[in-house]
């Protein structure tokens, strides 16, 4: 959130090279290891609560909280090829100006990243109703 608030904050493209060129790989890397704790935490839950049993089951698959868990799962999903979207190009283009067709892509790959992540805290409150 804070580099994508920065991106509007600054309009000055000078000051947002300078500004992304810093920060933007210490917060890859930040991300990243959020992105395994979600992963860790995820797969940690499923075996507290005893899912990886009956996560294939057709009747759980069907049911109110499958359909949440399945989604939220996707969402995880696309969050990581996001990430490795943005990372790739994020290194592939480090020390030089990225191509036009690479800050279109950077730049989409972020705005999904920004979305999903609301969407997997939506998903994860929804859930977390039916351990009360």
């Amino acid at each position: 959130m804070l580099l994508f608030g920065m991106g509007i904050y600054f309009k000055d493209k000078n000051t947002q090279n300078v500004i992304y060129s810093h920060i933007g790989p210490f917060y890859g890397y930040f991300q990243l290891i959020w992105l395994t704790l979600l992963l860790i935490t995820g797969l940690l839950l499923l075996n507290h609560h005893n899912l990886y049993s009956i996560i294939l089951n057709e009747e759980f698959k069907n049911s109110q909280f499958g359909i949440l868990l399945y989604r939220k799962l996707l969402i995880v999903l696309l969050v990581v090829i996001a990430t490795t979207i943005h990372m790739y190009i994020s290194l592939k283009a480090q020390g030089r100006e990225r191509t036009k067709k690479e800050k279109i892509i950077s730049r989409a790959s972020s705005m999904f990243i920004f979305f999903f992540n609301f969407s997997i805290i939506w998903y994860a409150i929804n859930i977390s109703q039916y351990f009360k």
